[in-house]
């Protein structure tokens, strides 16, 4: 998945860009939402679990046509959780280079990935300014189960994470238009790329 404070940015440069989003703080829960149950491969759509092959592996680690079948986009809280989701999936689609993912396994690439998130987490908060008083709460219970998770640094792992390429990452999915990625997605009737 790609780190809490990537979501939260995206979610605050969409919000910035399209003012028809009424409730915010629904908006932020729905955005979060997903990565908070145990489960996550139920709240990701997840139906191919074998991770021997890596790239097809994350290609298919989220079902955005699932999610869209058994779920309107007519709340604030929705369109989070649908945004969340579009994120991980370009994010686990589309940002990494082939030849790396091609290189290494499931373990390798997560303790790359985590290690990563250790390195950009301060960055992207003081960039994009991830201050949410609204979710203090939820946000003090994700950073206590991520702390209890995470029982090691990730201090061996390669630095897969640029700050010039996930600002990039950041930008390009939070200018996309959701209602017309939605469509194309139904209208393909699979996982498919923005325009």
């Amino acid at each position: 998945m790609a780190s809490l404070n990537v979501h939260l940015a995206i979610g605050k440069l969409y919000l910035e860009k399209n003012k028809n989003i009424s409730n915010e703080e629904e908006y932020y829960k729905g955005i979060i939402a997903p990565d908070l149950v145990e489960d996550k491969n139920k709240s990701h759509y997840t139906e191919y679990l074998d991770k021997s092959n890596l790239k097809f592996y994350l290609t298919n680690r989220i079902n955005l046509l699932k999610y869209l079948k058994e779920n309107n986009i007519d709340t604030d809280y929705d369109l989070g959780i649908y945004i969340h989701l579009v994120t991980d999936y370009l994010f686990f689609t589309n940002f990494f280079d082939k030849s790396y993912i091609e290189s290494v396994d499931i373990h390798k690439f997560n303790n790359d990935l985590y290690h990563s998130y250790d390195n950009i987490d301060s960055y992207l908060v003081d960039k994009y300014k991830l201050n949410f008083p609204e979710l203090d709460e939820i946000m003090t219970e994700v950073k206590e189960k991520c702390r209890k998770k995470k029982n090691t640094k990730y201090e061996n792992g390669k630095d897969i994470l640029p700050f010039d390429k996930i600002d990039s990452f950041i930008t390009y999915v939070s200018n996309i238009n959701m209602l017309e990625y939605k469509n194309k997605i139904i209208n393909n009737n699979k996982n498919i790329l923005p325009d």
